[in-house]
């Protein structure tokens, strides 16, 4: 006999990276926006996610003085004073922390989430997190995130009209 070739349940376990941006200085009104999200199988690719996104949010927060689009003789950009709660200097110095590399790469190995979260004076807050995810699938590797196949004996009720004679009943004798 050969085994049964219907579609085979398998979970993967991946980590959920998401970068955010977060207002909340009034926790009623707090607000959060997700500028990104990634599926990483492993935790140096979520680490190397992190160092692709912790740059590119720096940017968003303070442009880099040699963008070409900052044009000194205008004045309408100017460098602001270092403020102790400099996030785009935090999210910029971080793909160089090896020591919280090594920190996130442990907790996600550990099976744990991690977080680097920066604050703004203005009380916004910027965010890098990975969580670990367990994704089912069903049949091919590739069909991730699908629903479960519908059960042969399905739990709803039995059309109007129709009798149920309970589970393994066989045809009605006429």
């Amino acid at each position: 006999m050969s085994a049964p070739s219907g579609p085979t349940s398998v979970a993967v376990r991946r980590l959920w990276c998401e970068c955010s941006v977060a207002e909340a200085k009034d926790p009623a009104l707090a607000r959060e926006w997700l500028l990104g999200t990634y599926a990483a199988s492993s935790p140096r690719l979520a680490v190397r996610w992190f160092c692709a996104w912790a740059p590119r949010l720096a940017d968003l927060i303070e442009p880099p003085h040699d963008a070409p689009w900052v044009r000194e003789p205008s004045g309408t950009l100017r460098p602001a004073r270092q403020t102790p709660l400099d996030a785009a200097t935090a999210l910029r110095a971080w793909p160089q922390d090896v020591g919280e590399h090594d920190q996130a790469l442990t907790a996600l190995r550990d099976g744990a989430p991690y977080r680097f979260t920066v604050s703004s004076d203005t009380g916004v807050r910027y965010c890098l997190s990975a969580r670990p995810v367990v994704i089912h699938s069903h049949g091919r590797p590739g069909d991730l995130m699908l629903p479960p196949p519908a059960a042969a004996d399905s739990p709803l009720p039995p059309p109007k009209g129709t009798a149920s004679r309970g589970r393994g009943a066989g045809p009605r004798a006429p």
